[in-house]
């Protein structure tokens, strides 16, 4: 009996990391997450991102960067540190 009710124990922590991360979408409360993905602040080159307080500042930024580079660019509220970034 003991047994059984640890396994469930097990079963139900598993499913709910589990599910927290495939699930969890961009609408969620940065501070809701139960796993935080090592990249979440790191470009694809390694780099460390910039953090925006704001989203005008994001964007002032985003605009300077498509002038010189010729790509649009984006900007997105982190959902692990609540401020903003600039991507693709």
């Amino acid at each position: 009996m003991t047994l059984a009710i640890l396994l469930i124990a097990v079963g139900v922590i598993f499913a709910v990391f589990y599910f927290s991360g495939r699930y969890g979408g961009r609408k969620r409360i940065g501070t809701t997450s139960l796993r935080r993905r090592p990249h979440s602040h790191v470009t694809a080159n390694g780099r460390a991102k910039i953090a925006y307080p704001s989203r005008e500042d994001a964007q002032v930024q985003a605009r300077k960067m498509e002038v010189r580079d010729g790509v649009q660019m984006g900007v997105y509220r982190c959902d692990t540190c609540a401020k903003w970034h600039i991507g693709h």
